[in-house]
């Protein structure tokens, strides 16, 4: 009896911690560098109610370092990611930042998410529902970010399967973006 309830225990431990590694090699987004221009519609920022390309406007202003973020969902965790991605393009104002919405995310939920954080960075909805076919978004992650340096190269590359992970890493992403900046 004894045997059988080591045998148990270390199932159960060995189990938990593939599933923690399976969670870790969700992989969605492009490798390398971005899939390149998209269209999308601004819901808040500078060029809300405008359809254009960020990826193409942030290539013309010669950002150094981008923070694209796409979300299947706009909710409190989203908010907290997207405040951290915040906090370093107010200290560097040429980091270029932007939350894409995908898969049923609506105007208004961004509106509302924006009515209540107030945001810097742009929310914007992706006029092809399941996003931009050339970056491989994965359907199971509900939240991917790509950080990338002027020209598309990606410096790093996140994929969550809900908002409370991403949430979670928010600090990671954050410091991502400061390294894509040097």
């Amino acid at each position: 009896m004894r045997v059988f309830r080591i045998l148990t225990v270390l199932a159960l431990a060995l189990t938990l911690s593939l599933s923690g590694v399976q969670a870790d090699d969700l992989k969605s987004g492009p490798d390398g560098k971005i899939g390149g221009a998209f269209q999308v519609k601004a819901i808040t920022g500078e060029k809300k109610g405008d359809t254009l390309c960020y990826v193409c406007k942030y290539s013309a202003e010669e950002r150094p370092a981008v923070v694209l973020i796409f979300t299947q969902k706009a909710d409190e965790d989203l908010a907290k990611l997207v405040k951290a991605v915040d906090e370093v393009q107010k200290n560097n104002a040429k980091l270029g930042t932007v939350v894409v919405g995908v898969s049923g995310v609506a105007a208004a939920d961004f509106e509302k998410l924006q009515g209540t954080h107030k945001l810097t960075t742009p929310l914007v909805v992706a006029e092809d529902k399941d996003g931009p076919s050339k970056y491989n978004l994965n359907k199971d992650a509900a939240v991917t970010v790509l950080v990338y340096k002027k020209g598309g190269a990606i410096t790093k590359s996140f994929a969550f399967k809900d908002t409370k992970s991403a949430a979670e890493k928010a600090k990671d992403i954050s410091t991502a973006a400061q390294d894509a900046l040097k």
